[in-house]
């Protein structure tokens, strides 16, 4: 099954409602940290920009631009504690599992089995909707944050991000934290957006967006697809590699930008 190309669709989309071309951000080369240890000794973090909080904070603007927001969320939160508010991507599948889209239990799984050293203290959930101003993304907010890691002593952060222009914000971010010293490993569901932002390391999974580990339930996949990511962090040896990953959605992906635009 051919990838969606989202920026040929979305640019089709908005043009036909009268908006001017986007200016996307195209890089040719990317900066590279690698691992100084073996993954079974390393401290993992993740990140998802889908527009998720804990029950019990202020839920995200599902229609946010330019929101710069990221919620510190503990490494031993029930995954069933959470709620989401996005409106730029379908996320019916996310709300029954929280382990489609931001696989904390699986995160825990690989640290109780050994594969890696261990969750670190915080996850992480911010940089939603559509962030227009990348020159405070990567002056101002993606360097706070990634000062954050550094506090948990973090060796390895996974980025989720969710609707399309996330996999642009997102991607920024792994930039700018390989570029401070803090390695990183995104799990791509728009395949042409990650490749011309150009991360240091990103797997692609033909998935819909909201998806990006799985359907719900399905625990197996999940685990598959982490440990995929994981390995690709681990094994990268040059900065921009993005890997075609072997999952396969069972049913055509649709482009639907009432579910997933910019």
């Amino acid at each position: 099954m051919e990838p969606i190309r989202y920026i040929e669709e979305l640019n089709k989309f908005y043009r036909a409602q009268g908006h001017p071309p986007y200016r996307w951000t195209i890089n040719e080369t990317a900066p590279l940290t690698r691992l100084k240890k073996p993954l079974s000794e390393c401290t993992v973090t993740m990140l998802t920009s889908g527009g998720i909080s804990r029950r019990s904070a202020e839920p995200f603007n599902p229609l946010a631009r330019n929101d710069h927001r990221v919620d510190a969320i503990e490494n031993d939160a029930p995954s069933d504690d959470f709620q989401i508010h996005d409106a730029y991507y379908d996320h019916r599948d996310a709300s029954r599992d929280m382990n489609c889209q931001f696989p904390i239990d699986r995160l825990r799984d690989l640290a109780a089995s050994g594969e890696i050293g261990c969750v670190a203290d915080r996850l992480w959930s911010g940089f939603m909707g559509r962030t227009y101003d990348r020159t405070r993304l990567t002056t101002e907010s993606a360097p706070a944050f990634i000062a954050e890691l550094k506090k948990d002593k973090v060796d390895l952060l996974v980025a989720v991000p969710a609707c399309p222009l996330d996999h642009q914000t997102v991607g920024l971010v792994c930039r700018t934290a390989e570029e401070a010293g803090v390695t990183t490993v995104c799990v791509s569901t728009g395949r042409d957006i990650t490749e011309q932002t150009k991360p240091p390391r990103s797997l692609f999974v033909n998935h819909p967006m909201g998806n990006a580990f799985g359907a719900p339930g399905d625990t197996k996949t999940q685990n598959a697809i982490l440990i995929a990511a994981l390995d690709l962090a681990a094994s990268a040896e040059e900065g921009g590699v993005l890997v075609d990953g072997p999952f396969e959605w069972p049913s055509e992906v649709e482009f639907a930008p009432g579910k997933a635009s910019m």
